[in-house]
């Protein structure tokens, strides 16, 4: 049975970091000072800025079932992210955040010309290449359209777009310019190099092994002249009032996992090496673009509050989509362990005395 007031589990008794830095060389593109945190004074409660939002929430390959969760099984021990469709509503709720985080756009590269080819690594649900195939400009504008779209209406309509995963869960009925292939991105690639006028890579920490092997094999599919474009956020968050403690359960779930990370061989806090690896496969003219990424709706700045609102939902959702697989199968802890500290994590997270943030330094736009 298990008690109504459970102990925490105990962190790895191998040494964890106690902390990832705050890389902090470039000014966040939306937070060029220091937060300001909302005293609520308008009575409001913090709880009901979540209310409209809690609802969020055969095949060529076989699942496994376990914590509760889908699983793809042809990289057990390697791939730890569910795909089942709990996960599946975190990507799309996770790529309307970085819609957010970009003004409306799929990307910052200074794409002047039509794209003939554009390559999305690790596509999820294909969310961002089924958008940019139907892109109109603002990439949302299509969503209130009155009218399907026509090759005529498209920002890039000679483009064609593949979409890349190794779960095939990606819709069938798509736009004939996009096409959607089930690949593992770290086995050998059968594109042509220098092929792509634009390779796009969102959220693929703790997905790859090899980064720098990564970035190189990206690098030699770039046509000259073309862009990779690489989104990725910090798995680990920051207060700067200490509202975090060093003692909280959200501290521990961060520790622990980074700590399974790097004892499996797939680091997660890589987002601040990305621009590094870049310069040295050879890419030119790499830009970094910084952004801050509330953890509720804590900020007064309206803009914040709201990017705050979407992340605690899908933080609700993130926080067992990230642990629950390297509690139990690389940390060794117990399914009920595990579930009980996400439980604690995601109540500290509710509260509005707690003022975190994560670092996202995305994206980073290159020229070969």
């Amino acid at each position: 049975m298990v008690s109504s007031s459970p102990e925490p589990p105990a962190a790895p008794s191998d040494p964890a970091p106690s902390a990832v830095p705050l890389v902090n060389a470039e000014t966040p593109v939306n937070a060029p000072g220091p937060i300001a945190v909302d005293d609520f004074s308008d009575n409001s409660e913090f709880d009901d800025e979540l209310s409209d939002l809690t609802s969020l929430s055969e095949s060529v390959l076989e699942f496994e079932y376990e914590n509760g969760r889908r699983y793809c099984s042809n990289r057990l021990g390697n791939y730890m992210m569910p795909n089942d469709e709990e996960e599946q509503d975190r990507m799309d709720l996770t790529h309307h955040i970085w819609l957010m985080l970009l003004g409306g756009e799929l990307y910052n590269a200074p794409i002047k010309s039509s794209p003939q080819n554009i390559l999305d690594l690790g596509t999820g649900t294909g969310i961002w290449a089924m958008d940019i195939a139907e892109s109109v400009g603002a990439s949302i504008l299509h969503l209130c359209m009155p009218k399907m779209l026509t090759p005529d209406d498209r920002k890039f309509p000679n483009a064609r777009v593949i979409g890349n995963d190794i779960s095939p869960i990606q819709p069938s009925w798509v736009a004939p310019n996009i096409e959607f292939i089930v690949e593992d991105i770290e086995s050998e690639w059968q594109y042509e190099q220098n092929h792509f006028d634009f390779i796009h890579a969102r959220c693929l920490a703790g997905c790859v092994a090899d980064w720098p092997r990564f970035i190189r094999r990206v690098y030699e599919h770039v046509k000259p002249g073309g862009y990779f474009e690489s989104h990725e956020s910090a798995v680990w968050c920051w207060s700067d009032d200490d509202s975090l403690k060093e003692t909280s359960a959200l501290m521990e779930w961060q520790q622990a996992v980074n700590f399974a990370g790097n004892k499996m061989g797939r680091e997660l806090n890589i987002y601040h090496k990305i621009k590094g690896w870049m310069v040295a496969a050879g890419f030119e003219d790499v830009q970094l673009s910084v952004y801050v990424l509330p953890f509720s709706p804590w900020p007064r700045d309206p803009h914040l509050k709201a990017l705050g609102k979407y992340q605690a939902v899908q933080l609700q959702q993130a926080i067992d989509s990230y642990s629950l697989r390297l509690y139990t199968q690389v940390l060794s802890w117990s399914e009920d362990a595990a579930k009980i500290h996400n439980a604690l994590v995601k109540q500290e997270l509710r509260d509005k005395k707690l003022h975190a943030y994560v670092q996202t330094y995305s994206p980073i736009h290159s020229f070969r």
